[in-house]
């Protein structure tokens, strides 16, 4: 969601840029500029279609309106088609649609690696959410939970030591995903911190409405030149073919009503990744978390065993007891 309303709001900050800057263009304009939002949208989701090619498309369908509405260009004499043409030769709008496709094609893509290795992720965690126990684990998580009932004790707290055992021959496989896992989230905060300067969308895309708008005057500016050269065009016998059958380019991505929105949580990315981050031990110790918040819910002393109830505070000194000895003398005390 967080890259989706970068998005948005690049798209309303270039339709607020061409209605006080140009407002003639806008009505028509308003469909191309959609496009190209929706396009970069999808491309950081995946889809097959290059920045190239999406920078192109707008500046071929916005070359057409800017030549009549602002140019002062004829309105009939030629096809939008052939005023379009004309424009790929022209350099009508200086160096900037290749400016725009350079900036948006690394910080574009720098997103949509970094989804792609949220969404493994998300993969990752789903499929362990999802982990059959063994036999043997459902014998221990059987003693562990429902042995006690034919004492006629109805969930009572484990010990701790007791409970961490049943959850380590049950979690396993889980935890042989830990060293993986830890790899993991060191690689998507390293993938975080280079999305800066040229590799930020952010930035990129909320820099785009002025670079559009230097576009649009660098072609205001050179108005008699591109008068005079779509006017050859149209005249020029072999070229003005294509004026009289306009063909739509096959290459053209498909108008779509849906803006589809990202997985990211709508919070900055490096506190995401800072928050990521102290996930990083999730799998190693998810036995002990689990365990932890099994005994944070009991307030008696007594705890389950595998067997009898017993003093889970006795038994805790009497591992300390046991630790200090062997510290000491380097053998068991008891």
């Amino acid at each position: 969601e967080a890259f989706d309303l970068v998005l948005r709001h690049g798209r309303n900050s270039t339709l607020t840029v061409l209605k006080s800057e140009f407002p003639a263009l806008l009505p028509g304009a308003q469909s191309s500029v959609g496009q190209l939002f929706l396009d970069m949208s999808l491309y950081i989701l995946g889809s097959d279609s290059t920045v190239d090619h999406m920078v192109v498309a707008f500046f071929g369908k916005l070359f057409p309106l800017t030549y009549r509405r602002l140019l002062g260009g004829g309105t009939s004499a030629e096809s939008e088609e052939c005023v379009r043409g004309a424009w790929k030769d022209s350099g009508a709008f200086g160096p900037y649609p290749k400016l725009i496709m350079t900036r948006l094609s690394r910080s574009l893509l720098a997103t949509r690696v970094f989804l792609q290795a949220l969404n493994l992720g998300i993969e990752v965690v789903n499929t362990t959410d999802h982990l059959r126990p063994s036999r043997d684990c459902g014998r221990a998580l059987l003693r562990l939970w429902y042995c006690p009932h034919c004492q006629g004790m109805l969930s009572p707290p484990a010990c701790r030591g007791f409970c961490q055992t049943a959850m380590q021959g049950c979690l396993g496989g889980a935890a042989e995903v830990q060293p993986h896992w830890r790899s993991y989230i060191d690689g998507l905060g390293k993938l975080a911190g280079g999305m800066r300067g040229e590799q930020d969308m952010e930035a990129v895309v909320l820099r785009l409405p002025s670079l559009i708008k230097l576009a649009l005057k660098q072609a205001v500016n050179a108005r008699s030149r591109l008068s005079a050269l779509v006017i050859g065009f149209v005249k020029t016998p072999a070229l003005a073919k294509r004026c009289l059958f306009p063909q739509s380019s096959s290459s053209e991505l498909q108008t779509s009503s849906r803006f589809y929105s990202v997985s990211l949580s709508p919070f900055h990315l490096r506190e995401f990744i800072t928050n990521l981050k102290s996930f990083s031990s999730f799998y190693s110790g998810l036995g002990e978390a689990l365990c932890s918040r099994e005994l944070a819910a009991a307030n008696n002393s007594l705890c389950w065993n595998g067997q009898e109830m017993t003093d889970r505070y006795g038994l805790i000194m009497a591992f300390i007891s046991e630790r200090i000895c062997w510290e000491i003398h380097g053998a068991r005390c008891f």
